[in-house]
């Protein structure tokens, strides 16, 4: 009995499972592959499940759960292979028996009505691949190229010694006039889950070096426009070098608006330059898992699309480099040319504190001598009501007193109040104000 375990992680099953979840498929020569690989987006993803479900009701069958991304229909001599990845669907076709034809298989035959036509997506991988019996019982005899060459193009026959030289696979990398590539795989494995692991690398190279070439149309264009992008931007900063008819503050402006526009190129193209680069390591590593040996006349598999291959890769690394490079180098001129705008603006600003400084000082000064004419004008004032009111004594009373007098001695003692209350007043207004 076993010891009982932790609570287990929600998707412990799933990532567990997810080993499991592409088997090879068992092959016995003879067999015919015919794989289709689609491109989709969200409109076609949302019909996919619908078209789906016609091929299960059209064998008798039913879809259980929509989620699943890998489904299998094994009819006896035709099985079916359906998986959905990230950003196209994958469909094979798997028949055995013996043909006279090594490529002619009409699939539709099989199939619902319009059903292979009507997939959702847009056809990028469509290949036939014939699985034989090797014909040569010495394994060190080499099999002849005669046998493949009827069905290639000669110019761009390649083909490889692959799973430890026992199988020999032909092809010419082209699309005949039946919209499929071709490839022939001579079967001598012993075990038929081999031939499933070689044949399924295959397809993953048709696949993935499908999916690496759609950044190559964007690449080309781009680089186009990087070049003027960064014409744009030399111009720029030589201007903000050497000087022109603009301001700071003009070409600040202009640089925001490139890098705008900069940024937009970016983010326009990055995810498809990231997944090339994925998708070229892809197929690297699967050339590399056929353990491929030459076949004496011909081109290797591996040899032939690293030669092709590669201006390719290049380009898509080329443009991918440029437009990681080109954001920064207008960051650096935005950098620099805001340093110097920002320098302006503080010798400005000294400038502007400099005057103010010298405004508050004249401010001052006129306040003072505001303050000292309010003390004159309020002394004056309140002086001559003192006059005023000493004159009617004469009148009232029984002395005589001489108004001139008491209005000059009265004028410190006045003054002085009135300075000591527009002191306080200042005072009082500046407390208030903090």
């Amino acid at each position: 009995m076993s010891s009982p375990l932790p609570k287990d992680y929600p998707q412990r099953h799933e990532l567990n499972n997810e080993v499991h979840a592409r088997p090879y498929a068992i092959l016995h020569a003879p067999e015919r592959v015919s794989y289709l690989a689609v491109l989709v987006n969200e409109q076609d993803r949302e019909r996919e499940w619908e078209h789906f479900s016609r091929l299960f009701t059209h064998y008798g069958q039913t879809l259980s759960q929509q989620e699943h991304n890998h489904l299998n229909l094994n009819l006896g001599d035709l099985r079916i292979k359906i998986e959905r990845h990230q950003e196209f669907t994958s469909y094979q076709f798997i028949c055995h028996g013996e043909y006279d034809n090594l490529y002619n298989a009409p699939l539709n035959n099989d199939l619902p009505s319009d059903w292979l036509a009507t997939i959702p997506g847009q056809t990028l991988v469509a290949t036939h691949i014939a699985i034989i019996r090797s014909s040569v019982s010495d394994a060190g005899t080499e099999p002849s190229l005669m046998e493949a060459a009827p069905y290639f193009d000669n110019a761009t026959l390649v083909g490889s010694k692959v799973g430890r030289n026992a199988n020999r696979v032909y092809t010419d990398f082209r699309i005949h006039t039946d919209g499929y590539t071709r490839m022939l795989f001579i079967d001598k494995n012993a075990l038929p889950t081999q031939t499933g692991r070689l044949i399924l690398r295959l397809l993953e190279i048709e696949t993935y070096r499908m999916l690496a070439l759609l950044a190559l149309p964007s690449a080309r264009n781009l680089i186009i426009a990087l070049a003027k992008a960064d014409k744009k931007l030399t111009l720029i900063t030589d201007a903000i070098a050497r000087g022109s008819d603009k301001t700071d503050e003009q070409l600040l402006e202009e640089l925001t608006q490139f890098a705008a526009t900069v940024e937009h190129m970016v983010s326009a193209n990055y995810h498809r330059f990231a997944a090339s680069r994925s998708y070229f390591g892809l197929v690297a590593n699967r050339l590399t898992e056929l353990r491929e040996a030459p076949i004496e006349g011909i081109p290797t598999l591996g040899g032939f699309l690293n030669r092709r291959l590669d201006p390719a890769r290049q380009t898509c690394d080329s443009a991918a480099r440029w437009l990681e490079l080109l954001p920064n180098r207008v960051s650096h001129a935005s950098e620099l040319l805001r340093s110097r705008v920002d320098v302006k603006r503080e010798a400005q600003n000294q400038s502007l504190l400099v005057a103010m400084n010298q405004r508050a000082e004249l401010q001052l000064h006129l306040q003072q001598t505001v303050e000292g004419l309010s003390v004159a004008a309020i002394t004056y004032y309140a002086v001559s009501l003192i006059g005023y009111l000493v004159k009617a004594s004469d009148y009232i009373g029984p002395w005589r007193v001489d108004a001139d007098i008491i209005r000059a001695a009265a004028i410190p003692l006045v003054a002085g109040l009135v300075y000591i209350g527009i002191r306080r007043i200042k005072h009082t207004v500046h407390n208030t104000e903090k």
